[in-house]
């Protein structure tokens, strides 16, 4: 008998731990949520990435290079095979990330590009729009290298992007994240040269 009530608390946690994400999201004051448009393109060997967040600029980005701080978007990429019915763990990963930071001295912004921890590019644009952009897009990204062990598989890639941290109800620190987009299942074929 004494079961029961210790039971009813561990489902009241889990079920509070379930909805802590969308009362943060509620209780920092973000009403809209961002979504990520994917496209995907297969360039000889390379698996190439598009993503745009949507539909706008998040405000918390826009106050952050205002005041001076940088504002960092991580996007996580991850290729997968469908199994259909069975659990499909990613074949691949990768994680994208890019720092805009404004430079009072010299009126600019400074964007960098880092592709799993290694330095891409840093470059300066003039203006917060062009920080903007570089943060909530991926361009033509090379994601993974297609090999003779994906060859004929089922394939799809998977794209969030975590745009934000934010500290909800004075103490509750929380990222704010896009759900997972999803691309449709494509076919790589492996056509080796004769």
């Amino acid at each position: 008998m004494s079961s029961a009530p210790a039971l009813r608390r561990v489902f009241l946690l889990i079920l509070c731990l379930l909805c802590l994400p969308a009362a943060a999201r509620a209780a920092s004051g973000v009403e809209r949520e961002y979504r990520v448009k994917l496209a995907l393109a297969i360039e000889a060997r390379q698996l190439r990435v598009d993503a745009l967040l949507e539909p706008e600029l998040p405000a918390e980005i826009e106050e952050r290079l205002k005041a001076g701080l940088p504002a960092t978007a991580v996007w996580e990429i991850r290729l997968f095979v469908d199994r259909g019915i069975w659990f499909p763990g990613p074949k691949d990963e990768r994680e994208y990330v890019v720092t805009a930071t404004y430079r009072p001295l010299r009126a600019d912004y400074l964007v960098e590009r880092r592709l799993d921890g290694k330095l891409l590019e840093t470059r300066a644009v003039p203006a917060m729009k062009d920080a903007v952009t570089a943060l909530l897009s991926v361009k033509s990204l090379p994601s993974f290298t297609m090999g003779p062990h994906l060859a004929g598989k089922p394939l799809y890639v998977k794209v969030r992007c975590t745009y934000a941290a934010v500290v909800t109800l004075g103490v509750v620190p929380t990222t704010l994240s896009t759900p997972w987009a999803r691309s449709e299942i494509f076919e790589w074929k492996d056509r080796k040269d004769p």
